[in-house]
């Protein structure tokens, strides 16, 4: 029978995930109106898909005017009648006025404001379209005199979000049906539709209109094609005066929509905040009734994605966010979170600008926090965790390796003890003849041999040991290192001699230069020995040196067997051999190139390398010249 193994579901990793759904649904609770407001304004200032078009012109009624006509607001009828006349003579499209006429009290009143009233009739008459643009106030609309009512009024508020959305006393919004009767926004729009062959569209069919019954009006948002603030807004606009006297270019208000009104910046009531200016009511009324005009000639309104949609957005990337922040480096996380964030505002700014779609950013924008606020401890918590877990490990392992190289040590200098003996012990039988026969004299032999390989490997174990806790150290002369390299030369001639191999050297004149005898002996002596061991009989070694300014050169070479490509990187490896017939037939432990390599490293030097099998092998040296 198979035995059963229970494992228990952990739930511990799905903490940080549990929480962020948690606070992101806790998020869609509040509104964030004030902040939404502030990413829509961006938009709004920044909005590059609406196309300006100068098909407005502002009559401006202010200081100037009053100091020239010597009049005040809302001037006579005279001044009116003239000005209208120099108007409709330049034969423009649509004219509006948001002027708050008042009934005239003398007969000279009576008599301007019936011509003035027989210059608009003459303009209707002749194709043109003329309509008054009313306020409210606490008494109700304000209505135009009775003898112009029958030209045709509309309100023409100006909205401000000062009971809904953000609260800020901004203009946002457009009023574009007010109690069933169209805006004169909506009107005069539609009626310059028609005059440009489009069709007019109903306060229902603009993108994201809503009817609100408490008001009992249909609200749309607009898009501002240009900035209402008076020093920097394209709407061409010309002074009340300068109209009156004539003062303008012929064809000036040809075709264009003409609108009247006041804008006095001694009156705060002809002015409002809007998107760009939100502090110091610096917008004037009437550019934001052009502005308002030209965006729905445009059909340039928004349409607000439903909050539902932003909520769904919102807990796939907390989801999103949860898993690559787990899963990443910190510094990767850090990266495509900061890429999420900005992501979703560069989104919704092109579904503004593009198709004039209004995504509720600030839920994202802050559920992008909490997924990074909420993940970032438990990553901290855990990469703390496994690092502790990794230091107690490494401090374990450092007590093992502690303990592995005193046993090493240890062990190797209590062998070398009874290996001098034995090779003591043969050494005096062989050389007083304490023998009964041949037999005897080739064990004794063996045994020396074998004790030499012995405390080679045992000398090669300890050094190992040194290497690895670091406590190998230099004792620097400064000496000819070709003196070294003769002494190892000559005291291998015997065995070079006994395995039919010609050891020569090619010595240039060297400077003195520091290293370590000791340890350059036992470098030149593996490379030497090595040559001669694995190069086979009848081959040359040659021990050659030179130098230039920087390095001094050493170089052994044979002509045997050559290394195969696939063992030329890995001879330097710790207990690394090279397989081939000789490597079985000669002993070794696998170290010496190791150690040789490290030596040499420990100079400041490099050893490099260079075999073709058939050819021979090239070991060299460079050590500084200095």
């Amino acid at each position: 029978m198979k035995e059963k193994t229970n494992k228990s579901f952990d739930f511990s990793r799905y903490y940080p995930l549990f929480f962020t759904v948690v606070f992101v649904i806790i998020l869609f609770q509040y509104s964030f109106s004030t902040l939404e407001a502030i990413f829509y304004d961006m938009r709004v200032k920044y909005d590059i898909g609406i196309s300006y078009n100068n098909d407005i012109i502002l009559v401006v009624m202010d200081e100037e005017s009053d100091e020239f006509l010597g009049e005040t607001f809302p001037y006579t009828y005279a001044s009116h009648y003239h000005l209208f006349e120099r108007i409709a003579a330049d034969r423009p499209r649509v004219v509006n006025y948001f002027v708050n006429l008042t009934e005239p009290e003398t007969q000279s009143d009576k008599e301007n404001l019936s011509r003035f009233k027989g210059s608009i009739s003459s303009f209707v008459s002749g194709g043109g379209i003329f309509r008054f643009g009313t306020d409210m106030d606490s008494w109700g609309e304000q209505l135009p005199p009775k003898d112009l009512r029958s030209f045709g009024y509309s309100l023409s508020l100006i909205n401000v979000d000062n009971a809904a959305f953000a609260k800020d006393e901004v203009t946002r919004r457009a009023i574009l049906n007010f109690s069933g009767e169209d805006s004169l926004h909506l009107w005069t729009a539609n009626e310059y539709r028609k005059f440009l062959g489009l069709n007019p569209i109903s306060a229902k069919d603009f993108p994201g209109s809503y009817y609100l019954r408490e008001a009992d009006a249909t609200f749309a948002l607009f898009r501002f094609y240009t900035s209402p603030l008076e020093a920097k807004n394209k709407i061409s606009r010309i002074p009340f005066h300068s109209v009156r006297v004539g003062n303008f270019p012929e064809g000036f208000f040809k075709d264009k929509i003409v609108l009247v009104g006041p804008s006095y910046i001694s009156n705060t009531g002809d002015y409002v905040l809007s998107p760009f200016d939100k502090e110091n009511f610096r917008s004037s009324k009437l550019s934001l009734h052009a502005i308002i005009i030209q965006a729905l000639i445009q059909g340039k309104t928004v349409y607000q994605l439903p909050k539902t949609f932003t909520y769904v957005l919102c807990i796939i990337v907390a989801i999103f966010l949860s898993i690559m922040i787990s899963w990443l480096k910190p510094t990767h996380g850090l990266l495509i979170t900061v890429g999420v964030m900005m992501g979703s505002l560069i989104l919704s700014y092109l579904l503004f600008v593009v198709a004039g779609v209004w995504l509720y950013v600030t839920h994202l924008v802050l559920s992008v926090f909490v997924v990074y606020y909420i993940w970032v401890p438990f990553r901290a918590i855990g990469e703390y965790q496994r690092r502790f877990a990794i230091q107690e490990e490494t401090k374990l392992l450092k007590k093992v390796e502690n303990l592995k190289q005193n046993f090493i040590s240890l062990m190797s200098h209590d062998l070398k003890t009874p290996v001098a003996k034995i090779a003591g012990l043969a050494d005096n039988m062989l050389n007083q003849r304490q023998f009964s026969n041949e037999d005897g004299e080739k064990n004794l032999k063996s045994i020396v041999d074998s004790t030499k390989e012995l405390n080679k490997f045992i000398t090669s174990i300890l050094d190992l040991t040194k290497i690895e806790s670091r406590n190998l150290t230099l004792n620097m002369v400064n000496k000819d290192i070709n003196n070294t390299v003769e002494s190892v030369v000559n005291n291998l001639r015997f065995e070079a001699s006994s395995k039919n191999v010609k050891v020569e050297t090619e010595l240039g004149p060297l400077y003195p230069i520091q290293f370590d005898p000791n340890l350059m002996n036992r470098v030149l002596s593996n490379l030497i020995e090595n040559a001669i061991k694995y190069s086979g009989e009848g081959s040359k070694v040659l021990v050659t040196t030179h130098d230039d300014e920087k390095w001094v050169y050493l170089t052994i070479k044979d002509n045997g067997v050559g290394i195969p490509p696939t063992d030329i990187e890995n001879i330097f490896e710790k207990f690394y051999r090279v397989k081939n017939d000789a490597s079985h037939s000669i002993k070794g432990t696998g170290l010496g190139l190791y150690l040789v390599k490290y030596f040499v490293e420990l100079h400041g030097g490099t050893i490099s390398v260079t075999s073709e099998m058939g050819q021979g092998t090239q070991f060299q040296i460079k050590l500084k010249n200095e």
